[in-house]
């Protein structure tokens, strides 16, 4: 196909979204659903996701190490750990600050689980560590507890072990409710497309009539097909944007009394939604145009619709 042959059946191609606006319009509509559908239910799982992060984050492994130990030793403890795979970060707290006093004053959550009130006068030096995975939480345990001079390891195995299960279910579900809206809207597009065909085969079969190629008749539907799919992916992210400040707006108040949970920012995600939403809709516009035009280029079924 020469090129300006191709400029001009891509011409066509913009003519034609104006001049079958509404089935252009039905075609949009139809695939803008879809893939509303499926932005919320990724940004759903995007949450999901952020929630169970900071969840991890409240689930530290604090370190005590022997009493009595030099500063030298106590670095060297605090690099074997830092050292170790899967460490995001440690904090040192000193003997001083695991005093009576601020024990008594803040009745920290870290250390009321292992000292009674006769032991927080003597609690020593420690190190307070994050972890990057959960799933190496057994591995990441054993070698901690592997260093020399750690008195005590205090951790919750039954939260990291129910944490990553969570984490797990909720992939495999996110996953699987967004690969069946494809899935089902890819079902719905195609046959929205086979209803745009069948209302222009009379189109279709006239340029077959005066000779023109396969080729020459296809191209103008895939532009048409992409030009639609690319508008339905932008306003498809405006209105995904417009109804998840919606909910931001409406759920501030509420989840502002519950300081670990808090929604996502969009700025953070659009450009990957965009991405996914022109991808989706510019690949089933001119592949779905392209397949269902197919059973109007045969010669039998071009001969079916003249006679018609």
């Amino acid at each position: 196909m020469f090129s300006g042959s191709l400029r001009y059946l891509t011409k066509e191609g913009f003519r034609n979204v104006w001049v079958n606006r509404l089935m252009s319009i039905a075609s949009v509509c139809v695939l803008m659903s879809c893939l509303i559908m499926i932005g919320v239910a990724f940004m759903s799982f995007v949450n999901v996701q952020a929630l169970l992060d900071e969840v991890d984050e409240q689930n530290v492994v604090m370190v005590f190490v022997d009493n009595n130990l030099s500063p030298e030793q106590i670095e060297v403890i605090g690099n074997s750990i830092e050292a170790l795979p899967n460490i995001q970060n440690i904090i040192y707290h000193t003997a001083e600050e695991n005093s009576k006093d601020f024990y008594e004053k803040n009745k920290n959550e870290l250390y009321v689980d292992y000292f009674d009130d006769e032991e927080a006068e003597t609690i020593p030096a420690s190190f307070e560590v994050h972890l990057n995975d959960m799933s190496l939480f057994d591995d990441t345990l054993d070698k901690i507890n592997a260093i020399e001079n750690i008195q005590h390891v205090r951790q919750s195995k039954e939260l990291a072990t129910f944490l990553v299960s969570l984490r797990r279910s909720v992939s495999v579900i996110s996953i699987g409710a967004v690969a069946m809206l494809l899935l089902v809207s890819l079902f719905i597009i195609s046959n929205t497309v086979r209803i745009t065909m069948h209302s222009r085969r009379l189109e279709i079969s006239i340029m077959k009539n005066v000779g023109a190629t396969n080729s020459f008749i296809r191209w103008p539907f895939m532009v048409e097909g992409m030009i639609l799919g690319a508008f339905s992916g932008l306003v498809s992210l405006g209105i995904v944007y417009g109804l998840y400040q919606l909910i931001v707006t409406s759920t501030s108040g509420a989840f502002g009394v519950l300081k670990l949970i808090h929604l996502v920012d969009f700025k953070d995600y659009w450009y990957w939604i965009l991405i996914g939403f022109e991808a989706i809709g510019i690949i089933t516009g001119s592949f779905g145009s392209a397949i269902s035009i197919k059973k109007y280029l045969k010669e039998k079924d071009y001969d079916e619709v003249t006679d018609n």
